[in-house]
C-alpha cells in the first residue's frame, strides 16, 4: 500500500496574521491557510478540521502576538483532515483546554476550571469504557495540583450531577479555558502549548474514525477520585 504524503505548506501563502480576511491579499489566520492546503475554498471554517477545534486555533491565533502566530504554521498540515463526526472529539478537546487552564489559572477560576474538567472527564466515561466514578490519569493528575478546589469541585458536580446534554458544553469549556489562560503570566507560550495537545489528542483518535473495531486507547485513573 501506498503512504499518502503529508501537506507541506507552499511558499506562496499569505502571511499569518490576526482576525478574519476576505482575500489572501490581505492575509490570513491559521485557519484559512489550513483550507488553502486542504484545497477547500478560501475560509476560516474549513470542513476539513474539527469545528471545536478550528475554534480554538482561531481564537489562539487572534490572541498571540505576532511571534507566537509566526510559529502557529506548523500545525497547518496537521490541522488538515483532523475531524470526524464521533461526539467524543468535541469533550476531548475541551478536557484538553480545561487541564492547560488549570496549571496557569489565577486563584479566582480555578474552581470553574476542576468543575469544568471533572464533568468533562464524567461525561468521557462511556467512551473510554470506564467504570463509573473512575478517573482518567490526567485528570487525577491536574486535580491533584489543587487537593482543596478540587475537593469542593468534587462535592459540586456530585449535587449538579451529570448534564444530560453535551451539546454546547464543550465550546463552553474550551471558551473558560481559554479566557483564563490569556490573563495568565505567559499567555502566548500556554495558548500555542493548549493548541499543539489538542492538535496532537485529535490526530490520535484518528484511527477511532477509520477503523471502529479497534478500540481507543486511553489512559485511566488507578484509583477512584474524591
Amino acid at each position: 500500500m501506498r503512504t499518502r504524503p503529508a501537506p507541506s505548506i507552499p511558499d506562496v501563502l499569505p502571511e499569518l496574521r490576526p482576525g478574519r480576511h476576505r482575500r489572501p491579499e490581505q492575509g490570513g489566520c491559521l485557519m484559512e491557510w489550513t483550507s488553502v492546503l486542504a484545497g477547500e475554498r478560501w475560509s476560516d471554517h474549513p470542513t476539513c478540521t474539527h469545528p471545536l477545534l478550528s475554534h480554538l486555533a482561531r481564537v489562539v491565533n487572534d490572541l498571540v502576538d505576532d511571534g507566537g502566530r509566526a510559529g502557529l504554521t506548523r500545525l497547518v498540515p496537521d490541522l488538515v483532515g483532523t475531524t470526524s463526526d464521533d461526539p467524543a472529539w468535541a469533550l476531548e478537546i475541551a478536557d484538553v483546554a480545561a487541564r492547560h487552564a488549570l496549571r496557569v489559572a489565577r486563584a479566582d477560576d480555578v474552581r470553574v476550571l476542576a468543575v469544568a474538567l471533572i464533568t468533562v472527564d464524567r461525561l468521557l466515561e462511556p467512551f473510554d469504557g470506564r467504570p463509573s466514578e473512575m478517573r482518567r490519569r490526567t485528570t487525577v493528575d491536574a486535580l491533584a495540583a489543587v487537593p482543596e478546589e478540587a475537593a469542593w469541585a468534587e462535592r459540586f458536580t456530585a449535587k449538579m450531577g451529570t448534564p444530560r446534554r453535551i451539546r454546547g458544553l464543550p465550546r463552553g469549556v474550551v471558551d473558560v479555558s481559554l479566557a483564563a489562560v490569556a490573563v495568565g503570566r505567559r499567555p502566548d507560550a500556554d495558548l500555542v502549548a493548549m493548541l499543539v495537545d489538542a492538535v496532537s489528542t485529535c490526530r490520535a483518535l484518528l484511527p477511532r474514525r477509520d477503523d471502529a473495531a479497534v478500540p481507543a486507547g486511553r489512559e485511566l485513573a488507578d484509583a477512584k477520585a474524591g
